[in-house]
This record gives C-alpha cells, structure tokens and sequence, in this order.
C-alpha cells in the first residue's frame, strides 16, 4: 500500500522520507550535545571549594573555629593552584591489630554507603587507654600519612603522604567517589605554609588543591584543629 501511494506521489513521499532523516539526525545530535554536557561537567573541576565541602567543615565546627582566630576567614578566598593526577597510590594490606576499632573507631571517617573509611590518625598518633580508663595519644613521629580503607577487601591506599611541618587536619566525604582532606602545607614558591583543602575525586585519581594564600593563619591552625577534633584524648 505504502509503496502504491510512493508510486501515485513520489514527490510527497520524498518529502516525507527527508523530513524523517532530518528528524532523526536532530535527535542524535541532541544526544551527543547532552552526553558531552555530561562529561565536561564531570571532568571539570571547581574552581573554588565546593558548597558540599564548606558544609562539612562549617557542620564539624571548623569555620566557627577559625573564624575566632581570624574574624575575615571567607572560604570564598580558597583558589585552585594545581591539579594532578595518581598513576599509582601505595596499597598495601589491611590488617589492624585487635584494638583498632576501639582505639580508631569513632575518628573514622566513612563513606556515604559504609563500604570504606579513611583513616586519619592511626600512623600519626598512637591513642589507648591508661590503666584508670582514659584516652591517652602520643605523636608517633614528624610525617603524616592519611589512608583509604576498604575492610571487604582487606586493602589500604595511602591518600597523602607529607613530611615535618605539613599536616592534615580533618576528612570528609562529598560523595561515594570523592573526599576533601583540609590541612596545612607549603605553597609556591616562597608563598609559606598556606591552609589547604585537597578534593581527590577516586574514579580518575584526580587530585585538586585549593589554598588561601594566608601564612599567618596556617601557622596558627597547623595541628591545632587535629587536637580539637581529638579533644577526648589527652595527647602527650
């Protein structure tokens, strides 16, 4: 029937057939706009620290904090100065001795879905119990080292890694696949030690800095918010 009616009016079913193509090509192209919509939205960083992250720091006390020590603190002052990505980061495995959870535990810091944590304090700071009960720590040496765990699969990633006079305060998790660390550590150059949030987004291993360009506030906040958020165990 459909090929009667292209016989009686070829000139109908020509327009037709075009405008069906035309149509359809649309609708690809549409497509193909949105999905790289999609993907550079997703391959490009922030520019500044993220909403989701200043949240985090604000709800755990850390802006009311720091704003004591310096009233102007604006985290909108944090600007990008580099971005690199991890061919590889040190895994090495997971194998915590019987008092991990009791002594860590409640410092972990656990993904949105549960499945890994990042450990914070356990290379830096050894934390027990005195014989009358109390939580008791001892710095275990001038380096820092901040790990990924995952307790499935018995494997821990080391997120960062800095010598004497660097430090990593605080962790959270913005989602399943990315994590801000907040700390202190040497700028460019000259610059000094500026405070610092790193975002590391796992998929792609991708890492970014933001710092402000302070020196006389990291200097204040260097440790000091680690012993705030550690404030139930007396460190020696």
């Amino acid at each position: 029937m459909i090929e009667r009616a292209c016989m009686k009016y070829p000139l109908l079913c020509y327009i037709a057939l075009m405008a069906l193509i035309t149509s359809c090509r649309d609708r690809k192209d549409a497509g193909a706009d949105a999905q790289d919509e999609d993907s550079l939205h997703t391959t490009l960083p922030d520019t500044a620290v993220s909403a989701e992250a200043i949240h985090s720091f604000t709800t755990a006390g850390f802006t009311d904090y720091v704003k004591r020590l310096s009233p102007s603190f604006d985290w909108s002052k944090f600007t990008l100065t580099t971005s690199w990505q991890e061919d590889s980061l040190l895994t090495t495995p997971f194998t915590p001795d019987k008092n991990f959870y009791t002594n860590y535990g409640r410092f972990l810091k656990y993904s949105p879905d549960s499945s890994r944590f990042i450990d914070l304090d356990s290379y830096n700071i050894d934390i027990s119990q005195d014989v009358e009960g109390h939580w008791v720590g001892s710095e275990s040496g001038p380096d820092t080292e901040v790990s990924l765990v995952n307790p499935r699969s018995g494997k821990k990633m080391r997120l960062i890694f800095l010598g004497p006079g660097g430090t990593v305060e605080d962790a959270f998790w913005e989602n399943n696949q990315e994590i801000v660390l907040l700390g202190v550590q040497d700028g460019e150059a000259d610059a000094g030690k500026l405070l610092s949030v790193w975002k590391f987004h796992l998929p792609t291993k991708t890492w970014y800095l933001y710092q402000l360009a302070d020196p006389s506030l990291a200097a204040q906040l260097a440790g000091q918010w680690r012993k705030e958020r550690l404030k139930n165990v007396l460190i020696k």
